[in-house]
């Protein structure tokens, strides 16, 4: 007898709807517009919300700017803690390949960030505050060392690397990504 596992339910479903929208309205605004023209009224406004709305999902503006931070942490984390077998270098690899993956099935968004981020420092910040935060989580889960530090810094800038000429000329992330890891020789 196979088991399914149940998916989210209606109300989850329409929370998830509803601010990927409001996402997908700000990342257009801030493309077109810019970020410090783009209102929160604008953004609910072109999402069918409220402002009022905006708010319970977002904290504030940039907040809709956050690359799936959380869900991207998420992955690595559980990439890395799977593949304890590896050496840290194959660790890394591995839980940054994860990662590539997931979003090369959202190129359209990823174009759309890119778009937004030109348009304002506060966003490329949030950008790299975001990237920083992987790092930071990946040389946490390899132990906090030094050297755990270095590999985590290596494999995040193999993925910015490969991600900007991505987002440029296309092909496959994850190819890029494993390209860019071959090249360093170490990981």
């Amino acid at each position: 007898m196979t088991e399914t596992v149940p998916g989210p339910g209606r109300r989850e479903q329409r929370k998830d709807d509803t601010r990927r929208a409001l996402e997908e309205a700000a990342l257009r605004r801030f493309a077109t517009d810019g970020y410090d023209a783009t209102s929160v009224d604008a953004i609910a406004a072109d999402a069918g919300v409220s402002a009022r709305t905006f708010f319970r999902y977002f904290p504030a503006k940039d907040d809709v700017f956050d690359m799936g931070r959380e869900v991207r942490q998420a992955e690595l984390r559980s990439a890395i803690r799977a593949r304890r077998d590896l050496t840290d270098g194959e660790v890394v690899r591995e839980a940054v390949l994860v990662m590539a993956r997931g979003f090369a099935e959202d190129r359209d968004r990823v174009l759309l960030r890119q778009g937004a981020a030109a348009s304002s420092v506060v966003l490329r910040g949030r950008i790299f505050d975001t990237f920083l935060s992987w790092e930071f989580l990946v040389a946490r889960e390899l132990g906090g060392t030094p050297e755990a530090e270095a590999l985590a810094a290596a494999g995040i800038a193999v993925f910015r690397a490969a991600a900007a000429r991505w987002v440029h000329e296309g092909g496959s992330l994850p190819d890029r990504v494993a390209a860019g890891f071959d090249a360093l020789g170490v990981l």
